[in-house]
């Protein structure tokens, strides 16, 4: 069977991992959070994200470079517990991508129909070419998607430059909140309920795990992949955080959504909008990127029929790139139909993938010797603490598609594959 060419570079690896990581909410969310508190106390949750996704992105680093397979996360879980859960975390992977891209799509077309001037009634037709964009995109090789993320990081840094330019002066005293906090009548409980909120600012870095197979010399790669993408992605938040809360000090109004776009001259609010869809849509890109490579793994470990296991002249998994496509566009139909939100489709997304966190966790606790069990794992669990205040009855979903996987698993065993690559834990370092 063809393999994935390792054709992913450290810098369009780097690239690829912030396009996971930023997207649209990286001018959302520092309004939001002074939805929710003071500048001071904003200031000290970005603080407090920034120091909780260290544990968690070093679990990421040790299981990505042990096993850097296109199974991603399921290949962790796989080594660590066995096949069954592998086919139980490759269900839950398997019903949480097909929410993600649709809504990022729907957020992307929002801000088009600002960027040009349309009618609420083209937001679903704009959602519909933001997906089939990304789709080409990948359908035309790694190096296309490589490039459509680098642009949108030189597009994003290029933003963040010249609005340092424009509001020098709130930059400042955003900064200041950092480096002379006032911890008058603070408490704890304000600044983990922000932090509970920009906490998913920092999501994105799991999904890497299904590339990881395709970068070019990984045991010195992927660390610094992981590494430069965290720094990349900290240097961009605190600039525009510590500028949009320098700014709410004296002006309140930017306390909103949309609140970076208030700091934008009105003459290029529209030029504005247009960027944050392009940064979109390379977020939508990488995300497709990765649901593809899940697809394609597991139609090569049997999860799925072998046809999404075929690869074209590129090196591209076509079929299981059109199976995405496919999924894409009937979560799109279902949640335009039924009305359902894009708040809805990304909660029940964060709170899969935040238990596909702790799936992580154990596989490094069990895999992992020394410092790396017994102190870092612990941190990241405490990390995972911030969310788990939002669990819901809609915990009840991911639960349901592990049993579902688990199930399916226990079918195979009964009607084995010939062939079916069996596989073992590895020797204990």
């Amino acid at each position: 069977m063809a393999e994935l060419r390792r054709q992913i570079t450290l810098f369009g690896g780097t690239a690829l991992a912030v396009g996971m990581v930023v997207g649209s909410g990286v001018f959302g969310l520092p309004g939001l959070a002074l939805q929710l508190s003071s500048p001071q106390i904003a200031a000290i949750g970005w603080l407090a994200c920034a120091i909780a996704c260290l544990p968690l992105l070093c679990v990421f680093a040790i299981l990505g470079t042990r096993y850097a397979s296109a199974a991603g996360i399921s290949r962790y879980a796989e080594a660590a517990l066995g096949r069954r859960a592998e086919f139980a975390v490759t269900a839950v992977l398997c019903g949480t991508f097909p929410l993600t891209v649709p809504a990022q799509s729907m957020i992307g077309a929002s801000y088009a129909l600002v960027a040009f001037g349309l009618d609420q009634r083209a937001l679903v037709p704009v959602s519909v070419t933001i997906l089939l964009v990304a789709v080409a995109f990948n359908l035309s090789g790694i190096r296309m998607t490589a490039l459509v993320n680098s642009f949108s990081l030189a597009l994003i840094v290029a933003a963040v430059l010249v609005l340092c330019a424009i509001r020098r002066a709130d930059l400042h005293t955003g900064m200041l909140l950092w480096t002379r906090p006032d911890w008058t009548g603070i408490t704890l409980s304000q600044v983990w309920k922000v932090s509970a909120l920009l906490f998913w600012a920092f999501e994105g870095w799991e999904n890497v795990s299904f590339g990881l197979e395709e970068v070019r010399e990984p045991q010195r790669t992927i660390k610094h992949i992981y590494l430069l993408s965290f720094l990349v992605v900290v240097v961009l938040y605190a600039v525009l955080a510590g500028t949009i809360n320098g700014a709410s000090v004296a002006d309140p109004s930017v306390n909103v959504t949309a609140g970076i776009a208030h700091l934008v001259p009105l003459r290029w609010q529209s030029a504005f909008s247009l960027m944050t869809l392009v940064i979109v849509q390379a977020t939508a890109n990488a995300w497709v990127f990765a649901a593809s490579r899940l697809f394609y793994a597991a139609g090569r470990n049997h999860l799925l029929p072998q046809v999404f296991a075929r690869l074209d002249r590129r090196g591209t998994p076509r079929n299981a790139l059109l199976l995405v496509a496919a999924c894409f566009a009937l979560v799109l139909a279902a949640a335009t139909a039924f009305h359902i939100g894009v708040s809805d489709l990304l909660i029940v997304a964060n709170q899969n993938f935040l238990v596909l966190y702790l799936v992580c966790i154990f596989a490094c606790w069990k895999i992992e010797r020394g410092a790396r069990q017994w102190l870092l794992t612990p941190l990241a669990l405490l990390s995972c603490g911030f969310l788990l205040a939002g669990f819901t009855y809609r915990i009840l979903y991911p639960m349901a598609l592990m049993v579902m996987g688990m199930l399916f698993h226990r079918m195979r065993e009964k009607q084995p594959l010939i062939g079916l690559p069996k596989t073992t834990l590895p020797p204990r370092p």
